[in-house]
């Protein structure tokens, strides 16, 4: 019984943090696009070497 409760325990904190990681990795990118947009827009493209 406490094996099956630790065992399908960690397991759904295993998909919890999954989907908290994607959720991060989400933001950050719709976060970082936006920025980039602002920047793009007040200081022009960047010039690449």
């Amino acid at each position: 019984m406490l094996n099956e409760v630790l065992f399908y325990g960690g397991m759904a904190m295993a998909v919890i943090a999954l989907i908290l990681a994607l959720i991060f990795f989400i933001t950050y990118k719709v976060k970082s696009a936006k920025l980039n947009r602002q920047l793009d827009k007040e200081y022009g493209e960047s010039q690449k070497r």
